[in-house]
């Protein structure tokens, strides 16, 4: 069966919408002409050339409302608009122009005999791969493609069997199909005068809708599982539980079969409703007996109830589970899980939200996170002494489910790059063979004039197109952690738009087309999964079934290509599900193995298989005692892998720097060809719920060729990534990486200029430390924060009660009041008594009766540390009496004038102080008031310097632990440069101090006299705003109950006109203030323009200041 095609927009989402869209008054006369000639087979004489422009100008322009360039100012259509990067050209797009470019859609279109989805007559490219290459190298976000009978709708984000479907005919006839078309497709929301194209709302409403129902169908089906296994249990009690669940589980894929099956179609209508209601008055049984026959006939047949035999296993005779006594409770779930709306989205009707596939398999992917909670519970497992505790199993085995953009992008480049390989090695072999009108055909043996090929040239083709699908039937893919299947499913996918695509070369060429069981042959011959799960594994075959159970059509087994295994240990005696993978798939090895190895391995933390390690030491040339799990599945996949075979994974990326990744480092010099490598840092948008840093490689199985030299390298950093528009990003951002950089050693990330600049501002500059003369420190750290660290009020009550204690509290910042030249006054106070250790306290020598002299001297500070004594008593860290602070050397240095920064670096923020305030745990210092050198850390090449050599932290925070910060280089400047910065950077410090000034002040007096007590980020960054921006911020957040009166208006406007206007003055100057201190210190460093350019070509996240 042909791949089911899914609509863009939810038919849920789009039925309010529609309902509100009152449809306008039109012209039919036109559309129905077009119609008529369709149904009458007229307009099958003209070519795309001959007829495409009359039907944009009639249906586009006539009736959806563009307009064109003609005697227009702004216009919304341009036609035959040049793509620069492939220099071809889209037959039109959609967009607004006027006197700019902005383009929203890319639209392709063909003639009416053509096929949309799959190339045609000798073309190259199909309609839909055109539209999605201009769409990608205009670039814009959607596609139309039409062939004047059929126009689709398509996003760049997602596959090309995504799209919204509209025949010409059918608009012609049918309001509500005409209603849907003008609606998503009319220009006034297409490219409306103000605001964005309404297909982003439509599309970010169905994929939020898409969320909550995932959500909602896994609770309540999470629920009945929980229930029916409890259920089951209890009325089973000599059955083992670990067995109980897995016949829970099988229990509801077989329902779940079932009610996607009668939905479509494949089974009777209701099945699951009458067998659940049958009753036999003559004869009562359990409602079981019922499900039981329900069962039985789909496994061998039952022609009096309609039911082909689907076969396969999934219904095949289960002991386990046969003799189970299941309870009329137990059945209702059955029921009411086949309750649920599971047609295509296309045929779904009424007010019901449909389960679709993709939903199917998120709710898949869950069900095998929790079936390894509930086994482990079962199992009674505790975690090891160490371990990191998580809150499910799933994060300690390691399964993160993988996005579809991944799976899409990796299996793209793993298989498709093999078979690109493949079909090329297949034509150059034939045309070797060939001569005269046929080695020329086979030149480009897609690409054929049908009319004008000789029968030599025609015999050549055919022959080629034959053998490459006996090639394809021997071209193996493999996921050796295999979960629900995603990688699977998405290699079905392609590898079915491969063999069409020979099919139709075959059906052109030979004047017919050969019938034979696409599906089957995929699933027999194509696709192979693992896991150690067995859940998973059964969850994984019926994922494959569900995506292709046909009406009549047996289920293909799945039995040998699909199976439960230890991927990385082949001896039963270490582990009892070990893969031999010689004896397991004799047929891939008699072929020298896998053509493909895909997948995300198991992120599973080295702890947890301690026992394996032993055979893992002895088997595995990757081998180290801290690796974690997923290093031996790149071994494994490997060896697997035939001689130039591909392998791609996606798996965090710090083995590629780690002590323990060496030892495969080194594997990959000897074993392997790094072809790319896609690091994205911490993305959040491949795996939400997992703090890893997911990166993809791309290698190959070494053949008898020569090692190529480079490797293709892309870093994205997660601000950055694009997850619509991935596979365009790699091409353009990334960038050659000589193969010298992947060794044994921790492998260099960068480009090769980037290695040389930052080896030559190591190698020409002084460490921070020699340039001050003194090591970073750090700020102080309490061990008891609410002890010392105290508020404004706080600090006026102790002194109010003694004013002598006054000389023990001092001002103090904490990282978040740290920014860029200046530290934010908070009103925080710290209670500083250094340990007697350093501090001749009149105490100090007191022994048993220093306590006393304390409250005599000090009775507020006394009485205040005297409420925290029993949690202050059992720290570890702290003075020699328990209201000290712990031992430091340098005391004295806190008020001494400082630049200060942050331990947790979102931004370069370092800020000079000079009165002496002290900084918490979450603070660091250098003993300098050199302005010159405050310029340097807050430069924009110091943090591009930064990303790549301090150490990153959750959410790509750096790490500038003092001891790492103090060997920064810093370069020695001329006097004119350093009189320069500091002045630069003393105005700059004035300009902050203002604005913070003015920015209390603002926040201040909105909170008296309009009451906005809690203002936006947006209201705390005033000189972002303009007056109108400003007032609607206000009204914004006292609401529609609590409207400005026209003298709270005026009030509003005079003080942004006399405070926040002339700070935005201030900040244009601090913004040329930033520029020209960039350009000193990059002179300082001796930078060139090249190395200037080639910093903010690889500029980091968050740099500061713009190129």
């Amino acid at each position: 069966m042909p791949v089911e095609a899914k609509p863009l927009f939810r038919p849920d989402v789009l039925r309010p919408h529609l309902a509100g869209f009152a449809l306008p008054t039109i012209d039919s006369v036109k559309l129905k002409h077009w119609a008529s000639e369709i149904s009458s087979g007229r307009i099958d004489r003209f070519g795309e050339q001959e007829i495409l422009p009359h039907f944009l100008a009639d249906i586009f322009i006539g009736l959806l409302g563009y307009t064109g360039p003609a005697g227009q100012d702004r216009y919304t259509i341009g036609f035959e608009r040049h793509v620069q990067v492939d220099g071809k050209y889209a037959d039109a797009v959609l967009g607004e122009f006027n006197g700019h470019q902005h383009y929203v859609v890319a639209l392709e279109g063909k003639g009416p005999r053509d096929p949309l989805e799959r190339p045609y007559a000798g073309r190259r490219m199909s309609a839909v791969d055109q539209g999605y290459r201009y769409a990608i190298n205009l670039p814009c976000d959607w596609i139309i493609v039409t062939s004047i009978r059929q126009t689709r709708l398509y996003h760049k984000g997602s596959d090309q069997q995504t799209y919204e479907r509209f025949d010409t005919e059918e608009l012609a006839s049918d309001e509500a199909a005409l209603r849907r078309f003008l609606f998503l497709l009319g220009a006034d929301r297409v490219t409306p005068a103000a605001g964005k194209c309404h297909f982003y709302r439509l599309l970010a409403e169905s994929e939020q809708v898409g969320r909550e129902l995932t959500k909602e169908f896994y609770i309540n089906y999470a629920n009945m599982r929980q229930d029916a296994f409890e259920q089951l249990s209890r009325d089973n009690p000599d059955a083992p539980r670990q067995e109980v669940l897995s016949s829970t589980q099988k229990l509801l894929d077989r329902i779940l079969f079932v009610a996607f099956s009668e939905d479509r179609g494949l089974l009777p209508a209701d099945s699951i409703k009458s067998a659940y209601e049958h009753r036999d008055p003559y004869n009562p049984r359990p409602i079981w007996a019922n499900f039981r026959g329900l069962f039985t006939a789909i496994n061998s047949g039952n022609q009096a109830l309609g039911i082909h035999a689907y076969n396969g296993g999934l219904f095949a005779d289960d002991p386990a589970l046969d003799t189970l006594q299941v309870s009329d409770d137990v059945c209702r779930y059955f029921r009411e899980l086949g309750s649920y709306d599971y047609r295509p989205a296309h045929l779904a009707t009424g007010e019901g939200r449909g389960i679709d596939v993709d939903i199917l398999g998120h709710i898949f992917e869950q069900s095998i996170t929790d079936l390894e909670r509930l086994r482990n519970e079962l199992e009674g497992r505790v975690e090891p002494q160490g371990a990191e505790k998580h809150k499910t199993r799933r994060k300690k085995e390691g399964a993160f489910y993988t996005p579809a953009f991944i799976t899409r992008y990796i299996i793209e480049q793993a298989v498709g790059g093999v078979l690109a390989d493949r079909l090329e090695q297949l034509r150059v072999a034939h045309q070797k063979k060939a001569s005269g009108t046929a080695k020329a055909a086979l030149a480009e043996p897609g690409v054929y004039e049908l009319d004008t090929l000789s029968k030599p040239a025609n015999a050549s083709l055919v022959a080629f197109w034959e053998a490459w699908q006996d090639e394809l039937a021997t071209f193996r893919v493999l996921d050796p952690a295999c979960g629900s299947g995603a990688f699977l499913i998405e290699a079905f996918d392609q590898l079915h738009a491969t063999y069409e695509q020979s099919n139709d070369r075959l059906a052109e060429l030979r004047g017919y087309r050969t019938l034979f069981d696409l599906d089957k042959r995929i699933l027999e011959n194509n696709l192979y999964g693992v896991d150690l799960n067995e859940e998973a594994i059964e969850i994984c075959r019926l994922s494959l079934w569900i995506k292709t159970a046909a009406q009549g059509k047996a289920l293909t087994s799945l039995d040998h290509s699909i199976r439960v295994g230890n991927s990385v240990v082949a001896d039963p005696t270490v582990h009892p599900r070990a893969i031999d993978w010689q004896a397991t798939f004799p047929e891939v090895f008699a072929q020298g193995g896998f053509d493909v190895v895909v997948g995300n391995p198991p992120y599973v933390r080295q702890e947890w298989f301690t026992e394996y390690k032993p055979y893992l030491q002895a088997n595995y040339a990757a081998y180290h005692g801290m690796a974690d799990l997923y290093v031996y599945f790149y071994e494994l996949g490997l060896r697997v892998l035939k001689q130039g075979g591909l392998l791609s994974y996606i798996v965090t990326n710090k083995w590629m720097k780690a002590g323990y990744g060496e030892p495969l480092r080194r594997l990959f010099t000897e074993k392997a060809w790094v072809e790319s490598v896609v690091d994205f840092g911490h993305a959040k948008q491949i795996f939400a719920d997992a703090d890893v840093f997911p990166s993809i490689i791309v290698a190959r199985k070494p053949t008898q060729e020569a090692k190529p030299e480079i490797a293709r390298l892309c870093t994205i950093p997660r601000e950055q990534l694009k997850v619509d528009d991935l596979s365009r990003q790699i091409d353009t951002e990334g960038f050659e990486l000589p193969q010298k950089q992947l060794g044994a050693d921790s492998w260099q990330l960068e480009p090769s200029l980037v290695t040389h600049l930052m080896a030559k501002l190591r190698e020409s500059n002084v460490p921070l430390s020699q340039f001050v003369g003194s090591k970073p420190l750090t700020g102080i750290k309490t061990a008891f924060n609410q002890a010392y660290l105290i508020d404004g009020a706080t600090r006026d009550a102790l002194v109010f009660d003694d004013p002598n204690c006054g000389r023990l509290i001092e001002p103090y910042v904490r990282g978040a009041d740290i920014g860029r030249w200046g530290l934010e006054n908070a009103d925080y106070w710290m209670i500083v008594i250094p340990s007697s250790g350093d501090y001749a306290w009149p105490w100090a020598e007191s022994g048993s009766e220093a306590e006393n002299v304390f409250e005599t001297i000090y009775p507020s500070i006394f009485a205040h540390m005297k409420r925290h004594e029993v949690a202050l008593r059992k720290r570890s860290d702290c003075g020699r009496y328990w209201w000290e602070l712990r031992s430091c050397a340098y005391w004295d240095s806190f008020k001494h004038p400082k630049i200060y920064y942050q331990l947790i670096q979102f931004h370069p923020c370092y800020a000079l102080d000079s009165a002496g305030v002290y900084g918490n745990n979450k603070t660091a210092f250098i003993l300098s008031d050199d302005l010159y050198l405050l310029a340097v850390l807050n430069s924009p090449l110091m943090w591009w310097h930064n990303w790549r050599f301090l150490a990153h932290m959750k959410d790509e925070a750096l790490a500038p632990n003092p001891t790492v910060l103090e060997n920064i280089p810093i370069a020695a400047p001329t006097p004119i440069v350093r009189e320069k910065a500091a002045c630069a950077v003393l105005r700059q410090i004035q300009i902050t101090n203002a604005y913070q000034a003015m920015r209390r002040t603002i926040l201040d007096w909105l909170r008296v006299e309009h009451s906005v007590i809690k203002p936006s980020l947006r209201l705390q960054s005033p000189t972002s705003l303009d007056s109108d921006a400003f007032v609607a911020e206000v009204k914004k957040i006292r609401g529609k109950k609590n409207p400005l009166s026209a003298a709270a208006l005026k009030s509003l406007r005079d003080e942004h006109a006399q405070t926040i206007e002339p700070a935005r003055v201030q900040a244009m100057e601090a913004l040329q203030l930033e520029r020209q201190l960039s350009d000193l210190v990059n002179e300082a460093y001796g930078l060139t323009p090249a190395e200037v350019a080639l910093m903010w070509k690889t500029a980091p996240p968050r740099m500061p200041v713009g190129n």
